[in-house]
């Protein structure tokens, strides 16, 4: 179990410090003054003897109990086996099924990014071939979809320019057929009304000439009925003249009535005569002239007729061109609602050719996504170190150009400068360890040299030996290789120095640990 030295961990085990042991104190002993030569005599006596040994058990005592203060050094032996550090090791695994190309050896040296092997996988081509064409048709697709559109765009710019001269010309014509409904009519119905109202006049002068002329024959009838009443009045005179003169020649051959009196009549008859004469000749001339008068009038008539008709005619003219101005006005909106169906289908066809450009761009990016993962799995197929350090795999000579499965480990590499290992210490001892303690690890050879360490953690868990009877304590170290000679998996000791200790301390620690004593003293390693 690794975990970050610079970041303290507490010990599951208590350490209690062993109690000092306060040594009494040794009472000055007195200055031994000469003494005068003695005869020693011949037998002590017994309390001397006794004395003598006592004093001796005291000195016993008392440099037995300075001999257990003295401090030694104290270490503590664990088992243990050699592992990389988790952040400075890499198994160099393949992704997918292939064969292996390496371009590193056993125990060779790599550096961060060097590339230690290749894999060549026949259906990783497959499957890149195979999405380069289906990206190449999404392209194609795509390229087409944005040329309907340009197209389109193209198309679409056409009909609304189309659409704005037809809405131009309805509204145009609109205008005109609503300007000729609301009374201002067109240049051309003006000119037709003007002529009407031209035409009109002359039928109104010729309506006029013809009462004029009417009129005259009017006169010319009372003129014509004046000159009857006088040729009535001389007829009847001119008959009763002519009678008069039948009955003045009885009597002019009988005598009785001079010449000159039947002369006289016969002057007046002729008077008469000629007078009649005249009024029939003036009467027929009157009708003369009433019969000129009349074809006036029938011409007049006529004329009349003729511009009335003319005036028809305008009429019709005026009509025929309101009616071509609704044709017009129908023809120009029936254009615009054509120009503008038409946009609104040219501008449907734009908008699903951009649906199009939408979904054809949403498979080129998938194909490209699919494509761009095919090429990262073929990146993949190109391994390479993540870590610098030694390959520590052997018989890598035997994987080379072999075909390997899809995450088969090929080789292992890890940076040797600093090597953990895995220690197990007896549980008694662990009180006694704490992190960052130096360490001496040797490995199961006797001319091992010996490399320094340090303990890096202490786990929690307390796990028994292969015995089943011992628990055991695991310890993580931290060691410097220097030579660079260990390698992950070798076992060996480690010597954990945990500083000095009274040799009573030693003692009682050893004590405790072959006998258990805290089981029926308690406090006793105390």
């Amino acid at each position: 179990m690794s975990s970050n030295p610079n970041q303290p961990q507490k010990s599951p085990l208590k350490v209690v410090p062993p109690k000092s042991l306060v040594q009494p104190p040794i009472p000055p002993t007195a200055p031994a003054s000469p003494t005068p030569e003695a005869v020693p005599p011949a037998k002590p006596p017994a309390a001397s003897r006794f004395y003598g040994k006592g004093l001796m058990l005291l000195f016993l005592l008392v440099g037995g109990v300075a001999i257990a203060r003295i401090p030694i050094s104290n270490h503590v032996t664990g088992a243990g086996k050699i592992t990389s550090r988790s952040y400075e090791r890499h198994h160099v695994t393949t992704s997918v099924a292939g064969t292996v190309n390496l371009k590193v050896k056993s125990n060779g040296e790599v550096t961060e990014g060097d590339i230690v092997a290749e894999v060549y996988s026949a259906e990783i081509e497959k499957q890149i071939a195979e999405a380069e064409q289906i990206l190449q048709q999404a392209n194609s697709a795509l390229d087409d979809a944005k040329s309907r559109v340009n197209m389109g765009q193209m198309q679409l710019n056409k009909v609304k320019q189309d659409v704005a001269i037809a809405r131009s010309r309805a509204e145009k014509e609109q205008a005109e057929f609503e300007a000729i409904i609301s009374g201002n009519n067109s240049p051309q119905i003006r000119q037709l009304e003007e002529e009407i109202n031209s035409i009109e006049s002359e039928i109104a002068g010729a309506k006029n000439n013809q009462i004029g002329i009417e009129k005259q024959i009017a006169g010319i009838q009372h003129e014509i009925a004046a000159l009857g009443i006088d040729s009535t009045s001389y007829q009847e005179n001119l008959e009763i003249l002519q009678s008069e003169i039948e009955r003045y020649q009885e009597i002019l051959m009988e005598g009785a009535l001079a010449q000159n009196e039947f002369n006289k009549s016969q002057k007046e008859e002729n008077i008469l005569k000629a007078q009649i004469n005249q009024q029939m000749s003036q009467m027929k001339v009157k009708r003369e002239q009433i019969g000129q008068y009349e074809s006036e009038i029938r011409q007049r008539e006529n004329f009349i007729e003729q511009k009335q008709g003319l005036i028809a005619a305008k009429y019709e003219q005026i009509q025929e061109v309101k009616n071509k101005v609704k044709e017009v006005r129908d023809e120009r909106a029936n254009e615009l609602e054509q120009q503008l169906a038409l946009q609104r289908s040219v501008e449907t066809e734009v908008e699903a050719a951009v649906i199009q450009i939408k979904n054809e761009s949403e498979g080129v990016a998938k194909a490209e996504a699919e494509l761009t993962r095919l090429r990262d799995r073929q990146q993949d197929l190109i391994l390479k170190s993540k870590i610098t350090g030694t390959v520590v795999t052997a018989d890598l000579d035997l994987v080379d150009q072999a075909p390997v499965q899809m995450g088969q480990e090929l080789m292992e590499i890890v940076n040797l400068s600093q090597l953990t290992a895995t220690v197990e210490v007896s549980q008694e001892d662990g009180n006694l360890v704490q992190r960052d303690q130096p360490v001496i690890f040797k490995v199961r050879d006797p001319y091992s040299p010996s490399y320094r360490a340090k303990v890096q953690d202490i786990s929690r868990k307390i796990a028994l030996d292969p015995s089943g009877t011992n628990p055991m304590l695991t310890l993580t170290i931290l060691i410097d290789n220097h030579d660079q000679s260990l390698r992950p998996g070798s076992e060996g000791f480690a010597h954990i120095e945990t500083g000095q200790m009274r040799i009573y301390q030693k003692a009682q620690h050893e004590l405790n640990k072959l006998f258990n004593l805290d089981k029926y003293f308690v406090g006793f390693s105390k």
